[in-house]
């Protein structure tokens, strides 16, 4: 890692104003780039940006304000749900292009107490209330695809920070959505700044619920490890060791397989893995679907490849829509695969939708794949032709297409790299 650059996510705020300083001073040689997001949804956030781009500046930071583009559609509620996907989006982009793998946030002691109160208040189960990770690999999908997400001051308080900012006369923005009540943050913001002994509670609750979701995330690992095959090709089989495995754990096992299959972003509920654990376990089954994954019997095993069905869309699910490549540039399909081509005029688009024009040669190279996977494969087009299938043994070119599956990777991550 050792010369490689470092991004931090830099608002301005008090938070990222002492990461910032923190990480110039640590990071001696490696370039240091502050991200400076402008969300675009109030007035004034145009020049809080350039405020803040100053600052970074003369912090010696390399400085980038970055534009959410709304396309028109500027969120009027969930807000700061809508507004945090969107930053991550344009944060992910971003650090991909600077060729940054490490991204650091500014997320704080308070900030985890204030999660874990949330989520507490949700109704969230015990491995939501492990909260905030000091690390994680792209915990985000796919718009943090290929980056660590690291929070050094995880551990300090809101206003120890701020004191470390005055003791160097560094200034800060405080910005006007912070002291707003509307959100469900500040309202739990203000509460536990008036209870002390119940945010040490919270942060005592975390510490013990992160120490058991890690424990857990060992076992279920090792029993993935053992009892599954990836294929380069972006699916996977369940081995008879996984069927016969636990209910419980074939169901804690499928909230990690499912999305790292699929390429969703989130699992679907405890309960319908749970029914699907007990239908993977009868010696009769005979197929099913659940959160954009197919199960098909083959063999001994279980094949688990992308369903169709969300590629090419059913009731409810738009159809996956073809998606241009830009010379040069690794881009994300469908959650599942990195592509990229050196050419200008080329796009991606799933088999499914090319299966009626292939010609003999080309079908007789698919034959090495299983039928059930193929239609939800890439292929490269261009001028409205297949130009490129990967992983089938079709020629090079010299446009150079490439296809990576994620499946392996997502799985890494999802698991907190225990299964690399």
């Amino acid at each position: 890692m050792g010369s490689k650059p470092l991004a931090v996510a830099f608002s301005g705020g008090g938070d990222s104003t002492a990461l910032l300083s923190l990480v110039l001073k640590w990071s001696k040689a490696r370039p240091v780039h502050a991200l400076i997001i402008d969300h675009g949804l109030r007035p004034g956030s145009a020049k809080e940006a350039k405020l803040a781009q100053s600052r970074a500046h003369n912090m010696g930071a390399k400085v980038h304000i970055l534009q959410c583009d709304w396309a028109g559609n500027i969120p009027k509620t969930g807000i700061q749900e809508k507004a945090r996907n969107m930053r991550y989006e344009v944060l992910g982009k971003a650090c991909r292009e600077l060729g940054v793998e490490t991204l650091l946030l500014g997320h704080n002691e308070d900030d985890q107490a204030e999660t874990i109160l949330m989520r507490k208040n949700a109704g969230s189960g015990w491995r939501g209330l492990a909260g905030i990770k000091p690390k994680s690999r792209a915990p985000i999908w796919p718009a943090l695809q290929g980056l660590d997400i690291v929070r050094p001051i995880l551990s300090c308080g809101r206003l120890e920070l701020r004191s470390f900012n005055k003791n160097r006369y560094l200034q800060w923005i405080d910005e006007p959505s912070n002291s707003d009540p509307t959100f469900a943050r500040i309202r739990a913001r203000e509460y536990l700044a008036k209870n002390e002994n119940h945010r040490q509670n919270l942060l005592m609750i975390a510490k013990a619920a992160s120490v058991t979701l890690e424990q857990e995330q060992k076992l279920i690992s090792s029993f993935i490890h053992g009892s599954t095959i990836i294929y380069e090709w972006g699916g996977l089989s369940l081995l008879p060791k996984f069927r016969a495995g636990k209910s419980g754990q074939i169901a804690e096992s499928l909230r990690y397989l499912l999305p790292a299959i699929s390429g969703e972003t989130l699992p679907p509920s405890y309960e319908k893995r749970a029914t699907l654990a007990r239908k993977l376990r009868s010696p009769v089954f005979t197929g099913t679907t659940l959160g954009g994954v197919r199960f098909v019997p083959h063999g001994d095993n279980i094949l688990c490849v992308r369903d169709l069905g969300s590629i090419s869309g059913r009731a409810n699910v738009q159809a996956l829509l073809p998606m241009p490549l830009e010379q040069a540039k690794s881009s994300i399909w469908n959650g599942r695969f990195a592509v990229s081509s050196g050419h200008d005029d080329i796009y991606v688009d799933a088999l499914a939708n090319w299966e009626q024009i292939l010609d003999k040669w080309q079908q007789s190279l698919l034959k090495s794949l299983p039928e059930p996977m193929r239609g939800g494969l890439p292929v490269f087009i261009q001028d409205k032709r297949i130009a490129y299938i990967p992983f089938v043994g079709f020629p090079a070119n010299k446009h150079n297409f490439k296809a990576r599956s994620l499946l392996f990777e997502r799985l890494a991550a999802l698991l907190g790299d225990l299964y690399r």
